[in-house]
């Protein structure tokens, strides 16, 4: 029962007076149990964190051909798409009618359009994954600075797309 918090009836909290619980029953029905739910919403913020964290490790390899290799960021960037496609689609895109959750939606959208772009782009000049699949695209002028200036700002926005989300990170390890 240590774990049992006592709700307020929706009578109760609207100004009528709830009527005595007549069972044990009865009395376990206006009752949650906030603390395992509590423990729940813990584990799920741990598993979405090291997800998050999984996501950034193979975005920051994925990012640096001159470290990985070119072979490795082509194959990296791939995974690195199918993995913040898997985020985005797990949080959802909207964030609420706030002035906040505007903002996060607007953030979340930008990501994923630059991501998008960043990786077409970056099949249209891929010297790895083309190849492997026995293609070959036209137009590199065109797709490699688009690749370059796509690249470095989804850099730019998932910097500040972590930091909004500094405080919450900060209350998962704190628990």
């Amino acid at each position: 029962m240590t774990d049992m918090v006592e709700t307020i009836p929706a009578e109760a909290a609207a100004g009528e007076v709830a009527p005595a619980a007549s069972t044990p029953s009865a009395a376990a029905a206006t009752r949650t149990a906030p603390a395992s739910e509590a423990r729940a919403r813990k584990s799920l913020a741990r598993r979405r964190l090291a997800f998050d964290g999984a996501v950034l490790v193979v975005y920051v390899l994925a990012a640096n051909p001159a470290v990985t290799g070119v072979p490795v960021h082509e194959w990296a960037g791939l995974g690195a798409f199918a993995l913040l496609a898997a985020h985005c689609a797990a949080r959802g895109m909207g964030r609420g009618v706030t002035a906040k959750g505007i903002a996060l939606t607007v953030l979340n959208t930008l990501v994923l359009l630059c991501l998008a772009l960043c990786v077409v782009s970056g099949v249209m000049v891929s010297g790895t994954v083309l190849p492997a699949l026995g293609l070959f695209a036209e137009g590199y002028y065109f797709w490699d600075p688009l690749h370059a200036v796509a690249a470095k700002l989804l850099l730019a926005l998932l910097l500040v797309h972590v930091a909004v989300h500094v405080p919450w990170i900060g209350r998962v390890l704190k628990k």
